[in-house]
């Protein structure tokens, strides 16, 4: 069955899911995985999310990770996203490493993390 290793630890930890017929309202934090199968109202923090091809998140996913397959109306920071086919991006993407399968709607800017800190740089040394 299930020993102690395969609960504990982020390796091999089991992913927290939201169900197709949760709705949650508030932010989420995790230092894990989390499946997003149902309905999100709030930001999430957490190492990894995946948004499924019916989930909803209305607000804002802070990940080293973002799978998504489903409908995202907020911004996204993530070291690396990934959007399918399925998803649906309503807000800006900022990341490292980025994916997008044809078929994919995103409406908001993509900007590299290495990017949005030069604009931050230089709105700061034309103030000073």
């Amino acid at each position: 069955m299930f020993s102690k290793t395969d609960r504990t630890g982020s390796g091999n930890a089991i992913p927290s899911i939201i169900g197709t017929s949760m709705k949650v309202a508030g932010d989420l934090e995790s230092e894990g995985s989390v499946q997003i199968e149902g309905t999100i109202h709030g930001d999430m923090r957490c190492a990894e999310v995946t948004v499924g091809r019916d989930a909803h998140v209305q607000g804002h996913i802070y990940a080293d990770v973002a799978n998504i397959h489903g409908s995202v109306n907020g911004e996204i920071r993530a070291t690396k996203a990934v959007l399918s086919s399925t998803a649906r991006v309503v807000g800006n993407i900022i990341h490292e490493e980025l994916s997008v399968e044809s078929g994919a709607h995103v409406e908001g800017q993509m900007m590299r993390r290495d990017a949005e800190q030069a604009r931050l740089n230089l709105v700061v040394s034309e103030t000073s």
